[in-house]
């Protein structure tokens, strides 16, 4: 018996192991560069609305910078049943999102180095996922195009692969 106990904790384990190293996307060392895509969130402080995309046109998103700059907080659907929040910050050298989802779990992400005027996400962990095969969004991408318009591309995953994209693309609601 106590070696059956052995095996599946060496099982487990080596699971939790591979869930976890499956999943570590290429992080930023440069503290400097981190800054510079997190400062690209602290500008989309204010209201948007969607125009372009797979989703609701006229939805509306907001952007908020809270605790002193320290973290961005966007806010999509407010309002609405579904609405979803998600978190930017800085977590050393390196820039995190927290998707506060309408799934009812939490995925994080961290940023890849950047190319362009894009800012790329990959999954890291989350909260309310047993595996990769519960859905959850996976990936996200930011493309900045100028002060009054972005886009952004969400990655759908569920039974360990991606099922659907959601793209949008905002516009800044005048004041």
């Amino acid at each position: 018996m106590r070696f059956s106990g052995q095996i599946t904790t060496a099982l487990v384990l080596g699971a939790l192991a591979g869930f976890t190293s499956c999943a570590v996307p290429r992080a930023i060392e440069d503290p400097a560069a981190a800054r510079a895509q997190f400062e690209r969130f602290v500008a989309l402080e204010g209201d948007w609305r969607i125009v372009g995309g797979d989703h609701a046109q006229g939805a509306t998103h907001s952007y908020r910078t809270i605790a002193s700059g320290s973290a961005v907080v966007e806010t999509v659907f407010p309002g609405q049943p579904h609405e979803m929040v998600t978190l930017f910050h800085l977590d050393g050298p390196a820039l995190i999102l927290t998707h506060y989802c309408a799934l009812g779990n939490q995925p994080r992400m961290i940023a890849e180095p950047s190319t362009g005027d894009s800012v790329q996400f990959r999954f890291v962990s989350g909260g309310n996922l047993a595996s990769l095969a519960d859905a959850h969004m996976h990936d996200a991408r930011f493309t900045f195009i100028d002060d009054a318009h972005f886009r952004s591309i969400w990655s759908h995953w569920d039974g360990g692969e991606e099922i659907d994209r959601m793209e949008m693309e905002l516009s800044r609601i005048s004041d």
